[in-house]
């Protein structure tokens, strides 16, 4: 049994998709870092931060997979937006652009412990402001690292997905499934 210290939904779905077993444990995080310094580092300290503000709670587990992602747009960090406004401006930078999904993990099994860091770059096209708005309306960016929803609101615009596509959803799933 693996434990997911995550509230992530996507997470979750990856996990269940690919037949892994696993219970989630919700914990709220705090995940404020000063955010400068490069993308891969930033992400990379939040996840090792989740794994302290862990086990400080639950001290004794095993099996713990701990994540984060962000979203890149011209090396500007994208962590989630804290209300409509935020959102309409990060999907703004990412409107018509490459942008770069980051996502950090950390494996904790019986014997090991495995940190990853995995890239997925989304080529996206250029959105219309009427599909932006009810997006933003439906509140859905909520919880998503750069308000990127690869699943919905993005997918009608991706052109070209290079790297996993499981890391833009939050999680290196075919590079998990090879350490269980």
């Amino acid at each position: 049994m693996l434990y997911l210290a995550s509230s992530s939904p996507s997470r979750a779905t990856l996990l269940k998709e690919a037949n892994i077993a696993f219970k989630q444990i919700i914990i709220n995080y705090d995940e404020n870092l000063v955010k400068k310094e490069k993308p891969s580092s930033y992400v990379q300290k939040i996840v090792l931060e989740k794994e302290k503000q862990f086990f400080a709670q639950y001290p004794n587990f095993k099996n713990v997979l701990l994540a984060d992602s962000i979203v890149c747009v011209e090396n500007e960090i994208l962590t989630k937006a804290k209300d409509d406004e935020e959102a309409f401006r990060m999907l703004n930078m990412q409107n018509g652009k490459n942008i770069s999904v980051l996502s950090a993990m950390i494996l904790i099994l019986e014997n090991k412990k495995i940190y990853n860091l995995s890239k997925c770059d989304l080529i996206l096209d250029k959105f219309n402001s009427k599909d932006m708005q009810e997006y933003i309306d439906s509140k859905l960016y909520k919880g998503k690292a750069g308000a990127v929803m690869c699943e919905g609101f993005h997918k009608k615009y991706i052109k070209k997905i290079i790297g996993h596509q499981s890391t833009a959803f939050g999680l290196n799933i075919e590079l998990l499934k090879a350490f269980l």
